[in-house]
C-alpha cells in the first residue's frame, strides 16, 4: 500500500511527459513538405529519367553518340552513297539483285556481249571484298555503345545506390559533381574518337569498291582487245593461207623460189601459235572476272560487246584538285589524324590541370554537411599536400606523360605522312593522265590514216606479186604491217578504256562513269 502511494504520483508526473511524444511522434510521421516543395519535385521528375538522374549534358551527348550511329547506319544501308566511288543504276541494281548470292544467276547475266555496266553492278554486289569491308565498318559502328555503355552502367549504379543511407527522406545528389561535370566532358571525345575511327572503317570500304570496280574495268576492256586480235589473226591466217597457195603456184610454175613459201609458212605456222597464246590470255582475263565475282571455275563467263570508249580527255590541272579533296586514302589518313587528335585531348585530360580547382562545387551532400555532427566541410578551405605551392596539380602525373609524348610523336607522323601522301597521289593522277594522253592520241593516229593505209598496200602489194612486179619481202612486210597496224588500232582503243579506269581510282572519284 505505500508502494503505491509512492508510485502513484510519479506515474502522474509522467502521463504529460508520455502525451507530449506521442504528438511529437505523430507529428513527425504525418509531417507534410510544403506545396511548394511538392511542385518542384514533380517538375524535376517530369523532367528527368524514371530511376535516374543523370544531368543534361550527360544525357544530350549519349543521345547525339545514338543519333550519329544511326546516321552512319543509314549511309551504309545506302547502296549508292552521295560520295560513293561509283554509283550503280538503280535498273541493273534492280535487274541483278537476286545475283548477289547465286552464282549461276550471275554467270547467266555474263553472256557473251554484255556490256561494262552489267559487269559493274555484278562487281558492285558480290566482290568478297566489299563484303568484308562492309563488316569492318558494322564492327566500328559497335564502338559507340562501347563509349556510352561504361558510363551509362556507372550513372544506374550511381542512381541505384544513392539512397541507401539511412537517414530523414531520400539521399539525394550522391553523385560527385566532377562526375557530372568533366572539363573538356570525356563522353563527347570519346564519341569523337569512335566518330573517326568510323570515318576511317567507310572509307577503307570506299577503297575496296575502287579497286574491285578498277580491276573488273581492266579485265572488261582487256578482254575485249583480245577478243578483237583473235579475229584479227583469224583473218590474217586466212590471208597468208590465200597468199601460200599464191606463192605455192607460182613455184610450181617456176616464176617464183621455194624460199617464198617457206616464209610465208612460217609466217603461217608462227602466227597460229600466236592465236593460241592470245586465247590462253583471254582465259585468264575469264579468271580475273571469276576472281572478282567470287564465282565457282565452272561457271563459264562469255566474252564482252566490244564497245568504244570515249576519247576526250579531261584537264589535269582539275583532276589534281579532284584528287586532293576525294583520294580515299588521304580521306582515310585524315580521320586517322582526327582520332589522334581526339586521343591527345583525352590524355592531356586526364593527366593535366583542369582550369579550377573545384574547390567550390557544391556536392549537393546536405546530410553529411550540415549540423553539429556533420561528417565534412561543405566546401573545401584547404588544399592537400599534393596541390601545395610549386608542386604538381595531379600528383604522379609523369608516369602518363610519356605516353602522351609518343602519342603526340605518333601524330606529329601521321601528318608527316600525310603530306608525302598527298605528293604520291599528285604524281600517280600526272602518270594516269599521261597514259590516258598517249593512248587517246596514239588511237587517233592509227583508227584514222595508219590502218586504211596498210589496208591499201597490202592489196597493191598482194596484186603486184602475183603479175611478178612485186617482190616477195615487200609482200610478206605488208601483210605483217597491216597486222601490226589493225592490233595497234585495238590495244590503243582498250588502253583509253584502261587508262580511264586508272585515272578515276587514283583520282578517287568515277570522273567518267559507265559512257
Amino acid at each position: 500500500m505505500n508502494r503505491i502511494r509512492v508510485l502513484l504520483p510519479i506515474l502522474w508526473l509522467a502521463l504529460p511527459a508520455y502525451a507530449g511524444y506521442r504528438e511529437l511522434s505523430d507529428e513527425v510521421e504525418g509531417y507534410q513538405p510544403p506545396l511548394i516543395y511538392n511542385d518542384s519535385q514533380r517538375e524535376t521528375a517530369a523532367e528527368q529519367p524514371q530511376g535516374t538522374e543523370q544531368n543534361a549534358a550527360f544525357a544530350a551527348q549519349i543521345t547525339a553518340l545514338r543519333e550519329e550511329q544511326k546516321r552512319w547506319q543509314s549511309a551504309l544501308q545506302e547502296r549508292a552513297p552521295a560520295e560513293a566511288f561509283f554509283i550503280p543504276d538503280r535498273g541493273e541494281l534492280a535487274r541483278l539483285d537476286g545475283t548477289a548470292k547465286d552464282s549461276s544467276a550471275a554467270g547467266s547475266a555474263l553472256v557473251d556481249g554484255y556490256r561494262l555496266p552489267t559487269l559493274e553492278t555484278l562487281v558492285w554486289l558480290r566482290n568478297p571484298g566489299i563484303h568484308a569491308a562492309t563488316r569492318r565498318v558494322q564492327a566500328a559502328l559497335q564502338q559507340y555503345d562501347q563509349a556510352a555503355n561504361l558510363d551509362e552502367i556507372l550513372r544506374q549504379y550511381q542512381a541505384f545506390t544513392e539512397g541507401v543511407m539511412p537517414g530523414v527522406g531520400p539521399m539525394k545528389g550522391r553523385e560527385p559533381a566532377q562526375m557530372k561535370f568533366p572539363y573538356p566532358d570525356m563522353v563527347a571525345l570519346k564519341g569523337q574518337v569512335v566518330n573517326q575511327e568510323v570515318r576511317a572503317a567507310v572509307e577503307s570500304l570506299e577503297i575496296a569498291r575502287r579497286d574491285a570496280l578498277t580491276m573488273a574495268r581492266k579485265a572488261h576492256w582487256n578482254l575485249g582487245f583480245l577478243g578483237e586480235a583473235l579475229r584479227l589473226t583469224g583473218e590474217m591466217e586466212r590471208l597468208l593461207g590465200d597468199l601460200l597457195a599464191v606463192a605455192t603456184t607460182r613455184y610450181e610454175s617456176g616464176k617464183a623460189s621455194f624460199q617464198d613459201v617457206v616464209k610465208v609458212q612460217i609466217a603461217l605456222d608462227t602466227l597460229v601459235e600466236e592465236r593460241n597464246t592470245l586465247r590462253e590470255k583471254r582465259s585468264n582475263g575469264f579468271a580475273m572476272i571469276r576472281r572478282v565475282l567470287a564465282l565457282e571455275p565452272g561457271i563459264p563467263v562469255g566474252a564482252p560487246a566490244l564497245q568504244t570508249p570515249p576519247a576526250p580527255v579531261p584537264e589535269l590541272g582539275g583532276l589534281q584538285a579532284l584528287a586532293r579533296e576525294r583520294r580515299q586514302e588521304l580521306r582515310r589518313l585524315d580521320a586517322m589524324i582526327g582520332k589522334m587528335d581526339r586521343m591527345v585531348s583525352m590524355g592531356e585530360v586526364r593527366l593535366h590541370a583542369d582550369p579550377t580547382l573545384n574547390l567550390s562545387l557544391y556536392q549537393g551532400e546536405e546530410v553529411l554537411q550540415a549540423g553539429t555532427a556533420r561528417m565534412q566541410e561543405p566546401y573545401a578551405g584547404t588544399t592537400s599536400a599534393a596541390l601545395g605551392l610549386g608542386t604538381p596539380i595531379k600528383a604522379w602525373y609523369g608516369s602518363g606523360e610519356a605516353y602522351l609524348r609518343e602519342t603526340r610523336e605518333k601524330l606529329g607522323a601521321l601528318r608527316e605522312q600525310r603530306r608525302d601522301l598527298e605528293a604520291m597521289v599528285q604524281l600517280q593522277v600526272r602518270e594516269a593522265w599521261f597514259d590516258l594522253d598517249q593512248a587517246a592520241r596514239e588511237q587517233a593516229l592509227y583508227a584514222g590514216s595508219i590502218v586504211d593505209l596498210t589496208g591499201t598496200a597490202l592489196e597493191v602489194s598482194t596484186r603486184g606479186y602475183e603479175t611478178g612486179n612485186v617482190m616477195f619481202a615487200d609482200v610478206i612486210a605488208s601483210y605483217t604491217t597491216w597486222l601490226q597496224a589493225h592490233l595497234s588500232a585495238e590495244r590503243r582503243r582498250a588502253d583509253i578504256g584502261v587508262a580511264r579506269a586508272q585515272v578515276a581510282a587514283v583520282v578517287g572519284v568515277d570522273v567518267f562513269g559507265s559512257e
